[in-house]
């Protein structure tokens, strides 16, 4: 039996951002391969014969057998049979350990300075969630935590910065927040908007209050709409943080855990939150909690003026009538187990989940 070589999430990032050749290879099934993916990967349609054990089953790939290739599946289970076959076929072969799975929790970061503060965009690259550290001085806050809390706090450690805040924009329910974690590991102060209905302590934000983070000042601006308590966070005036409710390439959809009553009026409120949105200046950088497909390791900075978006996304020059009719024409599916997760975030008590079996699969926030 030839030697399995596995590789970690942590290895193979380090690879793609070192800019190291490497074929990465999907052998998991279309449907999966079309729900998400790590981006640059080829497919293999051959789940069904690996699975059945047929050993000829990679026999027509054509790839280089000069550079490593990386096997992946959904679990990191039958990757190592395609990689133990393309080891005996003189490949240097790895399988993803623990799949999809893992690479859901693969990360990156994109720095935005402005001299003197700092937004660092933290990256959950499978499911395209986005959260961000904005430090000044010798202080940080963090908004819509995904990952695991030391991640951020040795960000912050590394810049000279100690979280002081924490705070999620709503409710999530694609993916189970990590801010209320974080604010215990940190022994920092949770803030939430006060419309925000979870069971557990927070300091409720004011519409239009200000935070204040080393020299800077941050607006918090109630948006609702995506929920009834989503909130944006103006920094310094020069990048809002839309959460759901503004994309890069659309805007939040209002049908989440509600009935098409609620639905039509959380539109109406998705409305009046994007016209006070766009009253803003076009330079204003908009810098959303999502992306809705995967991202490359290593990518410019998810963001985008609001000009841009003015002219990209006809939704923001609709009257009020038609955009209620359009948005709710145009729902994408649910995205799985969302009401779950919400509830999850809801409640702040995850020991009862496998998370990463509730968090599988692309994210579907966005209508477009």
């Amino acid at each position: 039996m030839a030697t399995i070589n596995e590789i970690d999430t942590h290895k193979l990032s380090d690879w793609l951002t070192e800019g190291k050749k490497v074929t990465i290879l999907d052998i998991r099934t279309l449907e999966e391969r079309n729900e998400w993916y790590i981006p640059n990967s080829i497919h293999a349609n051959v789940y069904d014969s690996l699975n059945a054990g047929n050993s000829s089953a990679l026999d027509d790939l054509v790839i280089d057998k000069s550079i490593p290739v990386v096997t992946y599946c959904g679990g990191g289970r039958l990757s190592k049979f395609a990689a133990e076959i393309l080891t005996k076929k003189g490949f240097d072969a790895h399988s993803l350990k623990g799949g999809m799975k893992a690479w859901n929790y693969a990360y990156d970061t994109s720095v935005l300075d402005y001299g003197n503060f700092k937004i660092i965009q933290v990256r959950r690259v499978a499911k395209g969630c986005l959260s961000y550290i904005i430090g000044s001085g010798n202080s940080a806050i963090v908004i819509d935590a995904s990952i695991d809390p030391s991640i951020y706090n040795n960000i912050a450690n590394t810049e000279g910065w100690k979280i002081n805040f924490v705070s999620d924009t709503h409710i999530h329910a694609d993916y189970v927040s990590r801010t209320k974690e974080l604010a215990n590991y940190t022994d920092s102060k949770y803030l939430m908007n006060s419309n925000a209905k979870v069971e557990y302590p927070f300091i409720p934000l004011a519409n239009n209050e200000m935070l204040t983070i080393g020299e800077i000042k941050i607006k918090v601006m109630h948006t609702p709409g995506h929920t009834w308590e989503s909130t944006s966070f103006l920094v310094d005036n020069k990048a809002l943080l839309t959460g759901d409710t503004l994309f890069t390439d659309g805007i939040g959809r209002p049908d989440l855990k509600a009935d098409e009553e609620e639905a039509k009026k959380k539109s109406t409120e998705l409305y009046n939150s994007l016209q006070l949105i766009s009253a803003y200046s076009d330079d204003l950088l908009i810098l959303p909690a999502h992306i809705s497909k995967p991202i490359e390791i290593g990518q410019a900075i998810i963001a985008e003026k609001l000009g841009t978006l003015k002219k990209n996304i006809p939704a923001l020059t609709l009257p009020i009538e038609q955009f209620v009719e359009s948005i709710l024409s145009k729902l994408p599916p649910s995205p799985p187990n969302y009401l779950t997760i919400a509830e999850i975030n809801k409640s702040g008590n995850i020991a009862d989940f496998i998370v990463a079996d509730l968090e599988a699969g692309a994210n579907r926030c966005a209508i477009k």
